[in-house]
Order: structure tokens, then C-alpha cells, then sequence
């Protein structure tokens, strides 16, 4: 009878006994007192792992992206930690140890509210205020990143931006994005984008990230959302020796054209650990 009963069908009916029951069936043969502890270790696995899912929600709901949102319902419905295997979705797509700040909420915007050039509207697609270029000849803007960044470790950051199809951004320097420490103004990253990468991703044409080969492609990348002109633009593998304070720059003060059609929408912070490859996200086309 086991035998015809597969491994999927048997968790589920395990999630439904008490620990007495547990006992008593690994007793009845070799094969099930395997079963039930790899399913009691798997569980223990799923309450940490339910712990995060749920601090990502608490943390970061205001913030949240169209398929986060429907996830994040999925999840509140859930009876219980053992059931959370089960939502494979959640567990591919929502991301532990990560915190996301508005750019509505950056410490310095060049120009921010003022109606003819940069100003906060809300965005239909992601329901909530969102910072949008309407036309300027330069940008600066600098956030701090959330507290995350505490203690030693190597992180993620992902910058959510709307690339407009109408996009205008025009010069041959380089924008430069940077990552600073708040009291010494020590450079952690320092990454250069051609104004052409803009342009091309808004007509689906292939972008060059490398910029003369100053770029590291491994640490540099734009990823694609499930919402159309909604991008991530990833920083990886930035490496914290010691718990501090520090900032994300956008700088593109150098190309002094007229620039227009992008929305900035939340900078996230993801602990990625010391020497692992990271953590699941949206998978890059």
C-alpha cells in the first residue's frame, strides 16, 4: 500500500498528524521512519523559511510588486508553516533577507517637485507613488540604503525603474552609479551605464553593459519585470566588512542634454551572505 502512495501525497496527509502519530507510524516500518524524518527536518527548514517570507511581507508591503501582492494573499491564507512547501511560488519567487526603500523618499533629488521636471505621481501599475522624470538636462539623486546593512556580509541591490518607450538620454559619458559609506564617503562600488543603454532597452535592441570593459558583467545587470517598461537594475555582490551606514548615488550631472521617460520606484537591499552565488529572484531575459 506505501508503495503506491507517492512522496508528494504522503506530505500532505503528514501535515494533518500530531507528533504522537508520528511516532507511532515511524514504528510501523524502516521505510516510513525515513519518510517521517526527512519530513520532520524539511519542516523545521520551513519554519525559518516561513518566518522570512513573513518579515518580507511586514517589512516591505507598501512596496510590494503586482505578483508580490497576489502571493503575499496566498500566503495570509495559509493554515500553518507545514503548509508553506506546498506554495511553490512563494518560495521561488519571494526573496529573504531583503528591504526596499521609496525613491519618493530619497535624501537628495535633484529638482524633485517641480512639475516641469521631476515630480512624485502615482503609477497605475504599481498603485503607489513613484518619482517621474518628465524633462531635465541633469540628474543627481542619493538614498540611503535601509538598515540591513549591519553587519559583515555581501549584498544585492536592485533598483526599480520604469524605462518609458518615449525615453530620451542623450551624451557620450557615462552615468555613474555609486555605493558610499555615510560618515567616510568611502567608495564601495563604483559602476558606469552608457546614456545609449537607456534607449536601446526601451526598443527591445540588445544593451551593452560593459563600458570598455570597466564593468564586471557578473556584478552589473538589468533584469526584466512581468510588467512591460518595468525593470530591475542590479547591483551584485557588494562586499560589507564592517556593519555601517551607507548611500546609492545616481549621477549623470556630465551629460547636460535634455533627458526624459523614466520613473524610479524603490531601491532593495538583499543580504546575499558571504561567498554564496544569492538568492532566487526574476530570472533576467
Amino acid at each position: 500500500m506505501l508503495e503506491r502512495l507517492n512522496g508528494f501525497l504522503l506530505e500532505h496527509i503528514l501535515r494533518y498528524l500530531s507528533t504522537r502519530d508520528y511516532v507511532q507510524l515511524s514504528l510501523t516500518s524502516t521505510q516510513l521512519r525515513h519518510f517521517i524524518s526527512e519530513f520532520i527536518l524539511h519542516c523545521g527548514q520551513a519554519v525559518d523559511r516561513y518566518k522570512n517570507i513573513r518579515e518580507f511581507f511586514t517589512l516591505n508591503h507598501s512596496l510590494l510588486l503586482p505578483h508580490e501582492e497576489r502571493l503575499y494573499h496566498a500566503f495570509m491564507r495559509l493554515p500553518s508553516c507545514k503548509h508553506l512547501p506546498l506554495y511553490a511560488e512563494l518560495l521561488r519567487v519571494i526573496t529573504d533577507h531583503a528591504v526596499r526603500t521609496s525613491i519618493t523618499c530619497s535624501q537628495v533629488f535633484g529638482y524633485l517637485g517641480d512639475k516641469e521636471h521631476v515630480y512624485v505621481e502615482h503609477n497605475s501599475e504599481m498603485d503607489r507613488d513613484v518619482v517621474y522624470l518628465k524633462e531635465i538636462s541633469w540628474l543627481l539623486f542619493r538614498t540611503n540604503l535601509p538598515k540591513l546593512v549591519s553587519f559583515p556580509a555581501k549584498y544585492r541591490l536592485r533598483l526599480h525603474l520604469q524605462v518609458r518607450e518615449n525615453v530620451v538620454w542623450k551624451g557620450d559619458q557615462p552615468m555613474i552609479l555609486r555605493v558610499q559609506n555615510c560618515e567616510t564617503h568611502d567608495i564601495l562600488r563604483h559602476n558606469f551605464i552608457h546614456p545609449s543603454v537607456w534607449v536601446d532597452l526601451a526598443a527591445g535592441r540588445e544593451i551593452n553593459l560593459d563600458y570598455n570593459g570597466y564593468n564586471d558583467l557578473r556584478d552589473l545587470r538589468i533584469e526584466k519585470t512581468d510588467v512591460p517598461t518595468w525593470y530591475f537594475l542590479v547591483l551584485d555582490n557588494i562586499p560589507v566588512e564592517k556593519g555601517e551606514d551607507l548611500y546609492f548615488t545616481v549621477d549623470d550631472r556630465i551629460n547636460v542634454f535634455w533627458k526624459s521617460g523614466k520613473s524610479w520606484d524603490f531601491l532593495e537591499v538583499i543580504r546575499i551572505g558571504d561567498g554564496e552565488q544569492g538568492v532566487k529572484g526574476i530570472v533576467s531575459n
